[in-house]
């Protein structure tokens, strides 16, 4: 799938790929070509100092632009909905982790390494953190409206188990 590397026409065309028949696999498609072509540039999509950038979100769909600092580990938390995600330079490590009660035991680690679209479950719990040296960049993909949704967040220590808040999200961010 081509797409224009301008953030309307990815917006746009993630929108297409929700109204067809397979939207997953659309917008699996439509990532592949995104990340491989920004990758390819070894550039920046957006320029911006924060970690996240909003780029839309509607009761279908929330697409971020995400940036991650080097060697800081965000908490466990859950979306509660379908993402993929296209990394398009540096690094991710993901940790999975179920419940055990009240608290979370850590259960796999994904390594994941520029180009690549990493898809995820409604159902995970994870947390991140950028191993590599310097800042990643990928573009976050929900099937839902994220910034809605009720879901929890755990402390790094994994017993604390809270309402999502992203102030404490960045706040509970801990470097390694």
């Amino acid at each position: 799938m081509m797409i224009e590397p301008t953030v309307d026409g990815f917006l746009a065309a993630a929108r297409l790929a929700l109204a067809g028949a397979s939207p997953h696999e659309a917008m699996r498609s439509l990532l592949d070509a995104a990340v491989a072509a920004l990758h390819a540039q070894s550039g920046k999509w957006i320029e911006h100092d924060e970690d996240e950038r909003l780029l839309i979100s509607t009761p279908q769909l929330t697409v971020y632009h995400i940036t991650l600092s080097p060697r800081i580990h965000y908490p466990p938390h859950e979306h509660r909905m379908p993402a993929m995600i296209g990394l398009y330079q540096g690094m991710e490590t993901s940790f999975s982790y179920r419940r055990n009660g009240r608290a979370l035991v850590q259960t796999q680690r994904h390594d994941h390494a520029a180009p690549c679209v990493a898809a995820l479950p409604a159902d995970v719990i994870h947390s991140v953190v950028n191993m590599g040296g310097a800042r990643s960049a990928a573009i976050h993909v929900y099937f839902g409206d994220l910034t809605a949704a009720e879901r929890s967040l755990w402390d790094l220590g994994l017993r604390e188990e809270r309402r999502f808040d992203n102030r404490i999200y960045f706040e509970q961010a801990r470097r390694l």
